[in-house]
């Protein structure tokens, strides 16, 4: 399974368990939970058996000059895996690239990931040393879109009660297993994660991440959280990252708009429809 810390289903597809909130109704503090285990529940989440989503990615540099750039998500959940194309619609110098991603549920297996550029007309497979590079040009990489693998980590809480936003929050430190340190990093490109989880929604509100390379440090920020359909939905993602303490850059994923438990079609899910998406 993975868990979707910055991941862009998540960020577009969920954010609650819904067959949950009667178990945290009142002070959700009065049960007692590992760390793992909230994790593990923030993981396991209903989000939908698919979902469409218009999404606005904005480029921020460090004069604060920023690059627009609009996509269409689709998504659907088998029930063990998960299924994801991001498709660029704008502007014309990155029209029509696409990203396919396949999230199997098997913790041991890798995911199979597609990349699309127009430009190559052709469609390139990514292998698992990729996933900690940039997710085109974004602050978010490949492995910040698909998630982590909930079972390759060990958690330990940081704060069991930290007001972030007026949200109480869990905060929890995210370390890799001795076992599966070198493919976790590998697949993230980070050391170590924190994330401070809204016990009332089960979702992430900030995020950090300390990458292994550059002495650089991210910092993730969800807002404008809605429910939609019934589901608790993070409507924009931020990812600022730092040097020595000073901004870089920063990446902001706005969801315009999303509808959940809509048909999508297997076909379109595939590296043949990547190449034909914008015909």
């Amino acid at each position: 399974m993975r868990f979707g810390i910055y991941h862009v289903r998540k960020l577009a597809a969920t954010i609650l368990i819904c067959g949950l909130p009667f178990l945290f109704s009142g002070a959700l503090g009065a049960a007692e939970y590992s760390a793992a285990e909230v994790m593990r529940m923030v993981d396991e989440r209903y989000d939908g058996d698919s979902s469409i989503a218009e999404i606005t990615m904005v480029l921020i540099d460090r004069r604060d000059r920023q690059r627009v750039r609009d996509l269409k998500l689709y998504s659907i959940d088998y029930g063990v895996d998960t299924k994801t194309l991001s498709l660029f619609e704008s502007p014309a110098d990155i029209r029509g690239t696409a990203y396919l991603n396949f999230d199997w549920k098997e913790s041991l297996r890798d995911d199979d990931s597609w990349l699309y550029l127009p430009a190559l007309q052709r469609v390139k497979r990514l292998a698992s040393s990729d996933t900690s590079d940039s997710f085109l040009g974004s602050d978010f990489t490949y492995a910040d879109i698909n998630g982590i693998e909930v079972d390759w980590y060990d958690y330990n809480f940081i704060n069991e009660s930290e007001i972030v936003d007026d949200e109480e929050c869990w905060v929890i430190e995210i370390i890799p297993k001795p076992e599966f340190k070198d493919r976790a990093e590998e697949a993230t490109g980070y050391s170590k994660m924190q994330s401070w989880i809204s016990k009332e929604k089960l979702i992430q509100i900030r995020g950090q991440v300390w990458e292994l390379r550059g002495n650089r440090v991210k910092f993730f920020t969800s807002s404008e959280i809605e429910q939609i359909e019934g589901i608790w939905t993070v409507k924009r993602l931020q990812a600022i990252t730092t040097r020595n303490n000073r901004q870089e850059h920063a990446s902001v994923l706005q969801i315009n708009s999303i509808d959940y438990n809509v048909s999508v079609a297997d076909e379109l899910l595939t590296t043949e429809a990547m190449q034909r998406s914008l015909d």
